[in-house]
């Protein structure tokens, strides 16, 4: 069993980086919590644009294999628009073309069709459908589970199998567009005549007992977390009859500051044997949505995130330009734009993948909100992490206890940067004022002396005199017989050479370096043997 802390006692913030001292960061894998099942969003409105988009091959890659997509949440629109069933078969087919594999689906009914709802009418909330008969209110909760059995069949039909489906979409909020208002159970008094969420959990669910393939169930979509939404739908129905606790973050989290809500922790805390997912949620600027995915996973203890708009028009994780006239394209070659909410979300998505586990990282009070994973089987970790300060700058050496970091990839978005890609080496990352920071790791034991570190004082090089003019010298220990290569990259993550310094046995070496190809700056260095890095450095050419 690993077991290690963070060290963060000692961070030392400094305004522009300058003078910056570095805090050892440490992963403790032995320690482990919830097991990811992804991240998300949904394609639920705007769909026909996304088809009819002459580019859509290109967006269809942004927002799957870019983000590294795992949950699309669809809606379930059987029965009054026919058409979906196709478009959600186009999505699914592109998913698994630019992912490799399939996609998980997840079904949300916004509401019932007319012929199931109290105000006949699919929008403007209202019930389902009842009668009253000896003065006994009768809710048509056998129809819906037949709606939604059959809504099933026509999925299946067109090669669909969704993993999770969702009874009702925000049963407790009343909207103008496809709805229907279910309380925790029947309440039918002088003001309300409204059918009970749980007898229609409990209708659909005995009915899908019947399927080959029965989709898992997640509710109950609360519209938010506050007023103790959650709880007072799951204390109605029967538990056995959920997979996992699903809810949106409309009210009960704050979207200007996220890490000032304590909702997060408290609904974590019910039924916390059951997965919790975040399932819908878009408002707020750019910067706070890294805090809301940091409190889902870190607070909730979350295993999954999904962002609302997937595409929209003048929004979203993508901006869709009108798909039938070019001249009304934003960028004429593209016709869409990815969102600032993109990068921030795929600093997530993109590192952290469906079974991974969330690890413990100690942070005390500090502006820096950290969360890490591991994967599955053990050879890759991911750190994100994100500086809150508007001013200052701050700077890690980060380690995993008990493992060797064999490869690190650096990925950075704040005010002015979009996901860039940074080689830093691991005792000199920098996290930039208002910045979400993401630590990709190849990882491995720590069993043996030849393995390549980052995270301690071995696998150094050292170039001298620094800084230099004109020639140096490299000195760097070879840990294993073999061919070495150096590769040298400037401030913006550009490889600017790639060589071979020959051939060494084990030990410290010296060879010449050959800084006057270099111009005036400062470099990171990798030294790689059997294409695995075994030490890294730093090096500034005078001028």
């Amino acid at each position: 069993m690993i077991t290690a802390g963070l060290l963060l006692s000692g961070w030392s913030p400094t305004a522009g980086g300058q003078g910056v001292s570095y805090t050892q960061v440490t992963l403790s894998p032995g320690e482990s919590y919830q097991t990811m099942a992804g991240f998300g969003a949904s394609l639920a409105f705007y769909e026909g644009w996304l088809t009819a988009h002459p580019k859509k091959a290109d967006i269809y890659n942004v927002i799957f294999k870019e983000l590294s997509l795992d949950i699309l949440r669809v809606r379930n629109a059987y029965k009054y628009d026919d058409a979906m069933i196709g478009r959600v078969k186009e999505f699914n087919q592109a998913a698994q073309k630019s992912l490799g594999h399939p996609i998980d689906i997840m079904v949300t009914s916004w509401g019932p069709p007319a012929y199931l709802k109290s105000n006949n009418d699919r929008n403007n909330g209202g019930t389902l459908k009842y009668t009253v008969s000896g003065g006994k209110v009768n809710f048509d909760y056998a129809g819906f589970a037949r709606w939604w059995n059959q809504s099933l069949d026509d999925y299946n039909k067109n090669g669909i199998y969704p993993a999770y489906i969702s009874i009702q979409n925000e049963p407790d909020w009343k909207a103008t567009y496809e709805s229907c208002l279910f309380k925790p159970a029947e309440t039918v008094n002088a003001t309300d005549t409204l059918a009970g969420y749980n007898k229609a959990l409990d209708a659909v669910y005995d009915t899908l007992q019947k399927r080959s393939r029965i989709p898992r169930l997640l509710g109950p979509e609360t519209i938010g977390i506050g007023y103790n939404a959650v709880e007072n739908y799951m204390n109605a129905l029967n538990k056995n009859k959920l997979y996992g606790i699903a809810h949106h973050l409309y009210h009960g989290a704050n979207e200007t500051d996220p890490y000032s809500s304590s909702e997060f922790a408290k609904v974590g805390r019910y039924r916390p044997e059951m997965p919790h997912f975040q399932t819908e949620y878009s408002r707020g600027e750019w910067f706070p949505l890294a805090g809301m995915i940091y409190k889902s996973l870190n607070d909730e203890n979350g295993v999954a995130y999904l962002f609302w708009d997937l595409i929209w028009d003048n929004g979203g994780l993508v901006d869709l330009d009108f798909p039938w006239d070019v001249n009304r394209w934003t960028d004429k070659t593209k016709g869409y734009q990815r969102t600032k909410h993109f990068w921030v979300f795929k600093q997530f998505s993109a590192w952290i993948h469906p079974g991974w586990k969330r690890i413990k990282v100690n942070t005390p009070s500090t502006p820096v909100k950290t969360v890490a994973f591991i994967s599955a089987a053990g050879d890759s970790a991911t750190l994100v992490a994100i500086n809150t300060s508007s001013t200052a700058t701050y700077g890690m050496k980060l380690a995993v206890a008990g493992y060797a970091i064999d490869e690190l990839l650096l990925t950075r978005t704040s005010a002015d940067e979009n996901g860039i890609s940074d080689p830093l080496p691991a005792d000199s990352i920098l996290l930039k004022p208002r910045s979400i920071t993401t630590m990709a790791m190849k990882i491995s034991p720590a069993s043996s002396a030849g393995s390549a570190r980052m995270n301690g004082d071995s696998g150094s090089c050292v170039v001298f005199p620094n800084p230099f003019r004109g020639a140096a010298t490299l000195r760097f220990t070879a840990q294993r017989e073999g061919d070495y290569f150096l590769e040298v990259y400037d401030l913006t993550g550009r490889k600017q050479a790639s060589r071979s310094p020959g051939f060494f046995t084990p030990g410290e070496h010296t060879v010449a370096f050959p800084g006057e190809t270099f111009k005036a700056g400062s470099y990171f260095l990798r030294i790689l043997h059997n294409g695995r890095e075994t030490a890294r450095g730093k090096f500034t050419v005078a001028d």
